[in-house]
């Protein structure tokens, strides 16, 4: 019997995904499922790109709105959720978003790794305040090296959990995802990338942050604000953390779109870096100012829907 084929399509913030994800429905009536970890909290809508009312009416995503702005929401809670939609479908599965992590967890999996030590981390949190990351990263890659080697500068979160395991258990954390790591949901899998060159990208994500601004962020952040505080992750989101910022009166007006943009562009490096370490992923090059068609097409090859 031959294997369930799924299929993915990635690429970096203000890429066009959403477009052609909508497009590939229409024509060959794939069930649509979000892989963006912010698109999961209700109301925050304009500053995540949402699809809006017309466009899910004809082309309904699933994995939207699946928790509140105050709550908080993991990669493994975001598996469950997909695996369950992915049960229901009558359709074969296209999941599309650019959330790098999703898709590592779709492809291999996720760790049932032991729980969190809080004391502990903590304590680790304390030493690379002091010490700097540097000085956990020596640990680690004397407990760890294949996740020290994996992990990049900055990414404090992920570093402190490897070491947190590896002193918990007395075993790396890279030894636990070789031995107890699967993929959610079992077939083949087809991986289609967006790319556009960079200065292209560039004025695309400009754009998107003058429309998230004109559409009414502010207005949407104070709404969510009044009715509740932001959990941690969804307030550090993009546009989100600005906003607040300003209406604390900590971020003049006049920052607020080039400070969107600088962490924006950031976001747009890393997802590219992150992309780039699957091997199994089909990059679809875009030209500025290429026909919608011509695109949706050339992803259809890569996803072999033709």
């Amino acid at each position: 019997m031959a294997a369930t084929l799924h299929r993915v399509l990635v690429g970096s913030t203000a890429s066009g995904k959403k477009a052609v994800a909508a497009a590939l429905h229409r024509r060959h009536g794939l069930a649509l499922l979000s892989m963006d970890s912010m698109k999961v909290y209700r109301g925050m809508d304009i500053g995540t790109d949402k699809p809006g009312p017309e466009l899910l009416a004809e082309a309904p995503f699933s994995l939207l709105d699946l928790v509140g702005h105050d709550e908080r929401f993991s990669a493994g809670s975001w598996v469950r959720a997909a695996v369950d939609v992915a049960a229901l479908a009558q359709a074969p599965l296209l999941f599309a978003g650019g959330t790098p992590l999703y898709l590592r967890v779709l492809l291999r999996g996720l760790c049932p790794a032991p729980p969190a030590d809080r004391a502990l981390r903590a304590e680790l949190h304390a030493t690379g305040e002091q010490s700097g990351e540097d000085a956990l990263r020596r640990e680690l890659r004397a407990l760890d090296p294949q996740a020290e080697a994996r992990l990049q500068r900055g990414d404090t979160r992920r570093l402190v959990r490897a070491l947190e395991v590896a002193r918990l258990t007395g075993r790396p954390l890279s030894e636990w995802q070789r031995e107890h790591t699967r993929p959610p949901l079992p077939g083949r899998w087809l991986v289609a990338a967006l790319r556009h060159e960079p200065a292209a990208q560039q004025r695309r994500l400009q754009a998107r942050v003058a429309h998230m601004l004109q559409a009414g962020l502010l207005e949407e952040v104070a709404g969510l604000l009044a009715r509740a505080p932001f959990a941690p992750e969804p307030a550090r989101a993009i546009g989100y953390f600005e906003a607040a910022a300003h209406l604390r009166g900590d971020l003049p007006a006049s920052e607020l779109l080039p400070r969107i943009v600088v962490r924006t562009r950031q976001l747009v490096r890393k997802q590219r870096l992150h992309l780039q370490r699957f091997a199994e992923i089909r990059w679809v090059d875009v030209a500025e100012g290429e026909a919608q068609e011509a695109i949706v097409a050339r992803v259809e090859q890569a996803l072999e829907l033709v």
